[in-house]
C-alpha cells in the first residue's frame, strides 16, 4: 500500500483584506512512490499556476508550513519552491512568504473605460517630461504596426511544440510556429510581425524582450481535473496509459499520476511513435490518456478501452486568441 498524504492550502485573497475570503487548493503526495517528492510538488504547483487556480500574489503556505503538514523534511519544499522561483512562477522574500509572481494588471485598471486608462497614461507621460507631440508621435507608430503575419507560440519544452501546433493551428488562417524564448531572443525581427502566444509558465523569459502587449497574449492551460478524475476513480491494481509525442509531457503525467494514487495504480507511458506497443497496451489498460496529436491513433485500436484526450488549449483561451487577432492584427 501506499501512503497519500494530502494538505489543503489556504491562499489569501490579495484584493481583500477579509480574512475569511480565501480559496484552497490541495496538494497529494506519496511517500512511497518512485516519483520523488519534490518533482510531485513541482508539477503539482506548477499546474495550478500555469492553469489559473493559483493567481497572481497568492500566497502560499511558508516552507515550514508546509514540510509540517505533508510530514516531509522542508528541505524537500525548500527545493520545490526554488525551482518553482528560478522559473519566475513564485516569489520568495524574507519576511513576506512565499507568493504566486505578480503578472496580472490591477482589476480596477481592467474595468476602466478606456478614456480613463488615455489619461492615465498621459499623466503618467506627462510626469516623465515628455509633451502632446512626443505621444501623438508614438502613438502614430505603433498603430501603424506591421499586419500579424504569423503567431509565435512560446514555450521551452521543443517536443510540446508539436502538440501546440496540432491545437492552434486548425483554429487560425495564419502559420501557427512554435518557439522557445531562447530562439526568439535571436530572432527579435519576428516581433513587429507576430502575435506572442504563451502560457504563465513561460511569461518569465519573455519579460526582457521588447514586446508589444497588444499583440502578447498570456493564456492560462487546462488544469486536467477530468483527466485526473478518471485516474482516481481506478480500482486500486488498474493500469493507466499515457500516449503523447511528448516524453516531457509523459514524464509530467506520471509525475501527477504518483502524486495522485501512489503504487495504487500502474502508470504506462508510450510515444506516439512506438504503435506497436500502443496496440499491446489496449488489451490491458483500463484508461487511456493521450494528448491531440495522439488521440486518431489512439481511438483507431482503442476498442472498449475508455480514451480521455487531454488538450492544453481550452476554446475560451482560443476565442481569446481569435479575438486579439481580430483586434489587433
Amino acid at each position: 500500500m501506499s501512503v497519500i498524504d494530502e494538505a489543503t492550502i489556504c491562499v489569501e485573497s490579495p484584493l481583500s483584506s477579509e480574512p475569511m475570503l480565501s480559496s484552497s487548493i490541495k496538494i497529494s503526495i506519496s511517500k512511497e512512490s518512485s516519483v520523488p517528492v519534490r518533482e510531485q510538488l513541482i508539477e503539482q504547483i506548477g499546474l495550478q499556476i500555469a492553469s489559473g487556480v493559483l493567481k497572481a500574489k497568492d500566497k502560499l503556505p511558508s516552507i515550514r508550513a508546509l514540510a509540517q503538514r505533508l510530514g516531509i523534511h522542508h528541505s524537500t519544499v525548500t527545493s520545490a519552491y526554488n525551482h518553482l522561483a528560478d522559473a519566475g512562477l513564485l516569489d520568495i522574500r524574507q519576511g513576506s512568504g512565499v507568493r504566486v509572481s505578480g503578472r496580472a494588471a490591477d482589476d480596477t485598471v481592467k474595468e476602466s473605460s478606456l478614456e480613463q486608462l488615455f489619461r492615465q497614461f498621459l499623466a503618467r507621460a506627462s510626469e516623465s517630461g515628455m509633451s502632446r507631440d512626443d505621444v501623438k508621435a508614438c502613438i502614430e507608430k505603433l498603430l501603424d504596426a506591421r499586419k500579424v503575419e504569423r503567431i509565435l507560440v512560446v514555450d521551452r519544452n521543443e517536443d510540446f511544440h508539436p502538440i501546440l501546433k496540432a491545437e492552434l493551428q486548425p483554429h487560425i488562417d495564419l502559420p501557427v510556429e512554435p518557439i522557445t524564448a531562447e530562439k526568439l531572443k535571436l530572432r527579435l525581427e519576428l516581433l513587429s510581425s507576430s502575435l506572442i502566444v504563451t502560457s504563465f509558465y513561460h511569461v518569465f523569459p519573455l519579460q526582457v524582450l521588447p514586446l508589444d502587449p497588444t499583440r502578447f497574449v498570456v493564456c492560462t492551460i487546462e488544469p486536467g481535473s477530468e483527466e485526473l478524475g478518471a485516474i482516481k476513480a481506478l480500482r486500486q491494481g488498474s493500469i493507466v496509459a499515457f500516449v503523447s509525442v511528448s516524453p516531457t509531457l509523459l514524464k509530467m503525467a506520471t509525475n501527477m499520476a504518483a502524486a495522485l494514487r501512489g503504487e495504487e495504480v500502474a502508470v504506462r507511458c508510450v510515444q506516439l511513435s512506438d504503435k506497436v506497443e500502443i496496440t499491446y497496451l489496449m488489451k490491458h489498460a483500463d484508461v487511456v490518456i493521450c494528448d491531440g496529436p495522439s488521440e486518431a491513433t489512439v481511438r483507431a485500436v482503442a476498442g472498449k478501452v475508455p480514451v480521455q484526450a487531454f488538450h492544453l488549449y481550452s476554446p475560451s483561451t482560443i476565442k481569446l486568441i481569435k479575438e486579439r487577432l481580430e483586434k489587433w492584427g
